[in-house]
């Protein structure tokens, strides 16, 4: 049996549908996550900046990344995961996390 990965559908800037993984390992209810921002997940706020630019490439030049990032969920506490984004279409994405670690 697979599990599903944690999921987020978003326009690179506001989250519009999330899968029960995500819920799961933010530990909070699926309306606290519909319409915030991707990067207010983000732990560290000068990675907030760098963050934006990497998505608008992103969404400009339509290319696929890969990389870790340091997040925070809805109860405080910390972790780190492999972020993947494709896209979808309408200018939609989807992120994937691949959980690392507790920080």
């Amino acid at each position: 049996m697979t599990t599903e990965p944690p999921k987020f559908v978003h326009d690179t800037w506001r989250i519009e549908e999330v899968n029960a993984a995500a819920c799961q390992l933010f530990r909070c209810e699926r309306n606290a996550l519909i319409d915030l921002a991707m990067l207010d997940l983000l732990v560290s706020a000068e990675f907030r900046e760098l963050s934006r630019l990497r998505m608008i490439v992103l969404r400009d030049q339509k290319m696929p990344h890969e990389m870790p990032f340091d997040f925070i969920r809805c109860d405080g506490t910390r972790f780190r995961a492999i972020v993947r984004t494709r896209i979808l279409f309408d200018g939609l994405f989807e992120t994937s996390l691949i959980y690392e670690c507790e920080v």
